[in-house]
């Protein structure tokens, strides 16, 4: 038998993260939260991520599985923010879209981000939805914030801070 040293937390998080299954990422994420304030989350981990929250880049059953996922969490555990990650070289997307290249897919990405956000926002009215673009930059890993409010403006694949 194996004990956890994790003391247990009767409350659920108030925080949701939505991202890829690609465990490379998966501290970073919880660091990322940890950095905002939210110290314990729950997690909706899946290939593709925020993808499938929508139409767009996901199948109408892949989205509505996803979709009432998400849903069951927010209104079960009463989150009250949930932030949204797409990873540089997401296997998901290079399946999906096997033509497009990194930059077309990138934008693909961010623009999967903001419409995952809006449908949240739309469904869950008084949610706070954030996203991010991650990506390595030599040993570690970097979170760009993607504008939800500004459909034309994309992450910068040249600036890697």
């Amino acid at each position: 038998m194996f004990v956890a040293q994790t003391p247990f937390a009767v409350e659920h998080p108030q925080a949701l993260a939505v991202y890829c299954s690609d465990g490379r990422f998966t501290e970073g994420v919880e660091e990322l939260l940890a950095s905002v304030g939210d110290g314990r989350i729950d997690t909706l981990t899946i290939p593709g991520g925020a993808a499938l929250l929508h139409l767009w880049s996901a199948g109408h059953t892949e989205a509505q599985t996803v979709r009432q996922a998400a849903s069951f969490l927010i209104e079960a555990h009463r989150i009250t923010r949930v932030v949204l990650v797409a990873h540089e070289g997401c296997g998901y997307y290079r399946r999906r879209y096997p033509s497009l290249g990194q930059m077309t897919l990138m934008e693909r990405q961010t623009e999967d981000l903001r419409r995952a956000a809006d449908w949240l926002k739309g469904r869950h009215r008084s949610l706070e939805v954030s996203a991010y673009f991650a990506r390595p930059h030599e040993q570690f890993l970097t979170f760009v914030p993607v504008p939800l409010n500004d459909p034309t403006r994309i992450v910068d694949t040249a600036t890697r801070t």
